[in-house]
């Protein structure tokens, strides 16, 4: 049987999409659908980056820069968000697919596949936020999806803050999504994948969380 990559079906039709990826001998699309999720965050980090996404350090920075530094600035900014839009789709498909068949001892191109639909819900996580971030100038920690609302009430840590800021309703589908394809496609204990997925994750976001909170300036 020769499974074709549909990522909307592996979304909205998991069940079936699931059998059929566990039966299939071979697999057509693949390349093409990856490109396709690499050109979609490019395109997303880019839009982002047009409206000032992300630029906030040099905003504060704009009236101690000359015209010429400012447009360097921008340029830089536009130069990072490309190079961010492609490590994204990277670390999220690639890096977990590789992670997760060398401990679930799955074939890695079904591995890979099954970070593709998951990664459909990252970049729409990241297209729901736009509105917020531009229209009611809110940053991660804050969006209304997140935990990282309670926890600016709760805790007064920066970091924490924006680790809890990275768990939000649409994360947790991503785990979802892993969790009910990776259990069925290993021979391995059901925990496992389960565990394996929440670490990677979890780990994840420490990393995201510092980056946020670590104050990156451009320097002109």
């Amino acid at each position: 049987m020769t499974y074709q990559v549909q990522l909307l079906k592996g979304l909205l039709q998991p069940r079936t999409n699931r059998y059929q990826l566990e039966q299939a001998e071979g697999i057509t699309r693949f390349g093409s659908r990856l490109v396709i999720l690499y050109v979609c965050s490019a395109l997303i980090f880019l839009l982002g980056a047009n409206f000032g996404i992300g630029s906030e350090s040099m905003s504060k920075e704009i009236t101690k820069l000359g015209e010429s530094e400012y447009e360097t600035g921008k340029l830089l900014v536009i130069a990072g968000k490309l190079v961010a839009s492609i490590l994204y789709p990277t670390f999220y498909v690639l890096v977990a697919a590789v992670v997760f068949w060398a401990v679930l001892d799955i074939p890695f191109k079904k591995v890979a596949v099954v970070q593709m639909i998951a990664f459909v819900l990252h970049l729409l996580e990241k297209v729901v936020y736009l509105p917020f971030l531009l229209l009611m100038n809110l940053n991660q920690s804050a969006n209304p999806f997140s935990l990282g609302v309670i926890s600016q009430y709760s805790i007064s840590n920066e970091y924490f803050i924006h680790f809890f800021g990275e768990i939000s309703i649409f994360q947790l589908a991503i785990i979802c999504v892993n969790y009910f394809y990776l259990q069925k496609l290993t021979d391995k204990n059901k925990y496992i994948p389960l565990i394996l997925i929440c670490v990677f994750y979890l780990a994840s976001y420490f990393v995201a969380a510092f980056l946020a909170y670590i104050d990156v300036r451009v320097f002109l």
